[in-house]
Formats: C-alpha cells, sequence, structure tokens
C-alpha cells in the first residue's frame, strides 16, 4: 500500500466581479440587520409606552 495523499491544489483568487458582489451581499446583510436592531427597539419603546417618562428620578 502506497503512503499517498491526495494533493490539493491552492484556491483561485477572487475575480473582481466576486469581490464586489461580496461587498454588495455585506452592506445588504449590514442594512437588514441595523434595519431588525430599529424594529426592535422601536417595538420595545411602544411596548414600554409613555409611562417610562413618569417615573421617579
Amino acid at each position: 500500500m502506497s503512503d499517498q495523499r491526495p494533493q490539493h491544489s491552492a484556491p483561485a483568487a477572487f475575480s473582481p466581479e466576486d469581490m464586489a458582489r461580496r461587498r454588495r451581499r455585506s452592506i445588504a446583510l449590514a442594512l437588514v440587520l441595523g434595519g431588525l436592531v430599529i424594529f426592535f427597539f422601536a417595538v420595545t419603546l411602544v411596548k414600554i409606552g409613555p409611562a417610562v417618562l413618569n417615573r421617579p428620578l
């Protein structure tokens, strides 16, 4: 039996089109996550209501 391991070639470099596509996808994901943060913050404020301002300091 031979003890040969499969030879792996180096991964191909990303083309400029791939990098642009990856950047657009990253920006879209960041916008969606930012929108969810704002949405959850707004829902939290609505659920708490205006009574949060009428508390003793």
